[in-house]
């Protein structure tokens, strides 16, 4: 049976898990619901704007080539299984390729994962817990301007935890294609100063609004994932001090108990 001692150190342990848990989840809540809301405020403008494009409507098909991968992760740990479910399938989608893939990881734990694993990295980029679009944008425009030009990959995919809900996000793998879709049939329609130029400024809109919509659902969801570890942690913790706290009781009592028996029987001798 553990002494008073160190039953007093388990629960200054459990106090000082309990404190930094809450702290914790206080601040990936605020996060949170800040990224949720500009998530859902972003996501008709990016689907309008895929419609204008003419981008909504590409096939599903990926092309052939070889392939370079931008891998989306959080930056901190703590946010239960949400890392290790977007690198096993990661891990997964890069053996089923027949030839090694360019990788960008995007975000610490990507990078220290990519470095682990050894893959292929060609560019990485340091995504903060709140994307901004210029953030989303650096990543598009190396694909489309550096990446895809200089003939090192000949499909893009993007690999990152899809936020459903605060309990629940999905790692997918999408296809960012840097391709302009088909020219639609315009009859009258005057471009100014002409189609190409118009049609090329909307698909490069339409592409940093892609990337920043998924950087917003990714961070979105390791932040959900973060306040529920969290809240369980604080949960765990203080369920740990009041079990605690009572045995403690039980000692002291004991030990009062235990003194006062040991007096009286020398009052009596």
């Amino acid at each position: 049976m553990p002494s008073l001692r160190e039953l007093k150190k388990r629960l200054k342990s459990a106090q000082t898990i309990e404190q930094l848990a809450g702290a914790m989840r206080s601040a990936s809540t605020a996060k949170y619901m800040k990224l949720s809301a500009a998530l859902s405020a972003f996501t008709p403008y990016s689907e309008a704007l895929a419609g204008i494009s003419g981008r909504a409507d590409e096939a599903a098909e990926e092309p052939a080539g070889r392939c370079a991968m931008v891998l989306v992760s959080g930056n901190h740990g703590l946010c239960g299984g949400y890392h290790h479910e977007l690198f096993a399938f990661f891990s997964k989608r890069v053996s089923e390729l027949e030839e090694e893939p360019l990788v960008i990881p995007c975000g610490h734990k990507a990078q220290e994962f990519c470095r682990a694993k050894k893959y292929n990295v060609v560019k990485s980029f340091d995504i903060p817990d709140a994307p901004t679009y210029e953030d989303a944008k650096a990543v598009s425009r190396y694909i489309r301007e550096e990446l895809m030009p200089s003939g090192g990959a000949d499909r893009v995919s993007i690999v990152y935890q899809r936020f459903i809900n605060m309990l629940n996000s999905k790692p997918v793998s999408e296809e960012f294609s840097v391709r302009a879709p088909e020219d639609a049939e315009g009859g009258d329609t005057l471009f100014v100063p002409d189609r190409e130029t118009v049609t090329g400024e909307l698909n490069g809109l339409a592409l940093d609004s892609e990337m920043y919509r998924k950087l917003l659902s990714a961070s979105a969801a390791a932040q959900a994932a973060t306040v529920v570890a969290m809240r369980s942690a604080y949960d765990n913790a203080d369920a740990s001090i009041t079990g605690l706290e009572t045995e403690i009781n039980r000692l002291r009592q004991a030990a009062v108990t235990a003194s006062v028996l040991e007096t009286a029987s020398e009052n009596k001798e």
